[in-house]
């Protein structure tokens, strides 16, 4: 029986430590994330690019702050085998990054007395032209997912502003009951423990 339990405690702790370790390495910076949003806006703008053309004149207006997307925005048109070619190139197409933003909220357990998480949404808005259209196209993508709330400055970038945000205050009566639960809970197993040897 001894056995058994032993080996029931080890497998337990084998397949927590594998679902942590899972649940850790899956999650992606915010830069990370963000370079997925261009590559879904870019896959929005080779949408609306002839099948016949090989060759475009790209102009990439992201300012100075978003030019760290430039490289993603070209390396999806050549995977589609678009090349990048002069200006004199009669196919134009305009690319513009308005806005890259990061913000946290819902701060919440993820179980009773659990670890603390929160909600982080990053949002990618723009515009693009390509010649033919009549229109430039708006886009606004958006990813939220949760994230351990002592894990958070770990998932942005020190040298991109727009992968930071603040983060919100812990809930109040959560931080004020917290203690009060934890010690009545150790009390209530101290009582139950001496209950049961008495008996």
């Amino acid at each position: 029986m001894f056995l058994n339990f032993s080996n029931g405690i080890k497998i337990f702790f084998a397949l927590l430590i594998f679902y942590s370790f899972q649940g850790f390495t899956q999650q992606k910076s915010n830069l990370e994330i963000f370079y997925s949003l261009v590559d879904s806006a870019a896959g929005e703008l080779i949408s609306n690019i002839p099948s016949s053309v090989n060759s475009v004149n790209l102009e990439l207006n992201s300012g100075t702050i978003y030019s760290v997307f430039n490289s993603r925005i070209i390396s999806a048109l050549n995977k589609q085998g678009i090349k990048i070619s002069e200006d004199g190139n009669p196919f134009k197409v305009i690319f513009v990054v308005e806005k890259a933003s990061t913000d946290y909220s819902e701060i919440f357990r993820s179980g009773f007395l659990g670890d603390y998480f929160l909600t982080r949404n990053l949002t990618l808005k723009g515009n693009y032209f390509a010649a033919g259209n009549d229109s430039v196209n708006q886009f606004s993508i958006s990813y939220s997912d949760s994230i351990p709330l002592d894990e958070v400055r770990s998932f942005e970038n020190f040298s991109f502003p727009f992968t930071h945000a603040e983060i919100p205050e812990e809930p109040f009566f959560a931080g004020l009951f917290e203690p009060v639960i934890a010690i009545g809970t150790a009390a209530a197993a101290v009582i139950l423990f001496f209950t049961v040897r008495s008996k």
